[in-house]
């Protein structure tokens, strides 16, 4: 095969390894035809085993990438193979197994390129991998599909002796998740007919069910979400839901005696919460991890939401019942309550954090019997210390920035490390598989 030298003069677009063997490198863009491959006579060389000699050909005319495959094996462009495409800035090309971005001039001085920094130092100080794999419209990419309801009956027909999956069968790519839409699709329409039916009627037998649909909504469709990304399907319907009602009551207990007999309420205030709540939630986690048959981070991620779940669903029907019988309560009231704990959860919230505290703690355990000693392993209490402040900040009363700012900051921070937990874990589940997948005959897909 013959191919032209690319010009030499740099453009100061980057063509650069994000993730995967090849991870750290960068190669500059200038016009003309670069090849891709494992091969000396290659001008970007790979060291990943999944690519070829000469794997694919890459022509940049300025401002766009042209990738043509050279074998059966074929490049991805934002999750999807191609044979013969584009990609622009921003965008993901996978070869083999590496995951490379382009980079435009002066995109690391953009608004972009410093949020990407503030993304770097937080993961960082997490001890977990920021999510350079992941891709949003690839991984939601089934939400707009049509499904039927038996794909969901079968989907939740997971986690006993004969619906496990065995570790070569799990499909360890980055999930699809999109039943969480339905469900929370569903609640809301409820309490919307809800909402309806007491403004028409103002029926206090209608009162119980707003609050318990309200509380409800938002925290269920997130622990949907994280049963959904979930992939080696180990654990049961049954076995998150008895967590979420057992394990929200237990964290609640525990967390209002560690109120009672701290008093650092009386100290913090309102952001006390953030140190006992996590605590407790984190203690009550210890019901379920010495259970050998939950051994993966994905696992810890949606046990840990599942106990943030019921504590989240307990506390917001509080807060609504308070909010509507205290002395110039009102219905008003409750509503306003109900409806902006349940929208403010999508952003963090018990739900996320006690995720992430349990990915933690899955992941300093791993196959190993559980040890006390692990919750002083450094791995997962730098996670509980993050979880820790962002519930601190979030009750707050003294930062207080226009339009939700607060909020919508906190919840970009939890979401990129529950992001980078679900990655961590994906890589835990393809490393295990490694060693089957070695003596597996070789097979090449098109």
């Amino acid at each position: 095969m013959t191919s032209t030298s690319p010009s030499r003069s740099s453009s100061g677009w980057f063509l650069v390894c994000i993730a995967g063997p090849d991870q750290g490198k960068r190669l500059a863009l200038s016009n003309g035809r670069f090849v891709a491959g494992r091969g000396a006579r290659c001008h970007l060389l790979c060291d990943d085993p999944d690519v070829a000699d000469e794997f694919a050909t890459l022509d940049f005319d300025g401002s766009q990438l042209r990738v043509r495959a050279l074998t059966t094996l074929t490049p991805f462009i934002d999750g999807h193979p191609v044979n013969d495409a584009s990609l622009a800035a921003g965008q993901q090309l996978r070869l083999g197994r590496s995951i490379w971005r382009i980079d435009a001039p002066g995109s690391t001085d953009t608004v972009l390129g410093f949020v990407s920094r503030i993304g770097d130092h937080l993961s960082s100080a997490a001890g977990v991998e920021k999510p350079r794999e992941w891709n949003a419209r690839e991984m939601f990419a089934d939400v707009t599909k049509k499904h039927a309801d038996e794909e969901i009956e079968s989907f939740f027909t997971v986690g006993t002796a004969t619906t496990t999956p065995a570790l070569g069968a799990i499909d360890a790519t980055w999930p699809k998740p999109w039943i969480f839409v339905r469900v929370f699709g569903m609640v809301l329409v409820l309490y919307v007919l809800f909402a309806y039916a007491w403004n028409q009627f103002y029926n206090e037998n209608l009162i119980p069910g707003l609050i318990m649909i309200g509380a409800v909504a938002v925290p269920l469709a997130l622990l949907i979400f994280f049963f959904e990304v979930n992939v080696p399907r180990n654990i049961s319907l049954y076995q998150v839901v008895k967590l979420v009602l057992f394990g929200g009551l237990v964290s609640i207990v525990v967390s209002l005696f560690f109120f009672q007999w701290t008093n650092l309420d009386n100290v913090l205030g309102a952001a006390a919460a953030g140190i006992i709540e996590e605590t407790g939630k984190g203690l009550t986690l210890l019901l379920v991890v010495r259970k050998p048959r939950y051994r993966w981070t994905l696992n810890g991620l949606l046990l840990g939401a599942a106990v943030g779940t019921g504590f989240a669903v307990f506390e917001s029907a509080g807060y609504a019942f308070r909010a509507g019988v205290d002395d110039g309560g009102s219905a008003a009231a409750m509503f306003h309550s109900i409806t902006e704990r349940g929208l403010l959860s999508v952003l963090g919230g018990h739900v996320l954090w006690t995720g992430l505290v349990g990915a933690a703690l899955w992941r300093v355990r791993g196959d190993q019997p559980f040890r006390s000693d692990m919750l002083v392993n450094p791995k997962f209490l730098r996670v509980v210390a993050i979880c820790m402040l962002m519930h601190m900040i979030w009750n707050y009363d003294g930062i207080n920035p226009p339009l939700y700012g607060k909020y919508v900051i906190l919840g970009a921070a939890a979401w990129l490390l529950v992001l980078g937990m679900i990655q961590d874990g994906l890589k835990q589940v393809r490393s295990a598989q490694a060693p089957t997948a070695a003596t597996a005959p070789a097979t090449s897909t098109t």
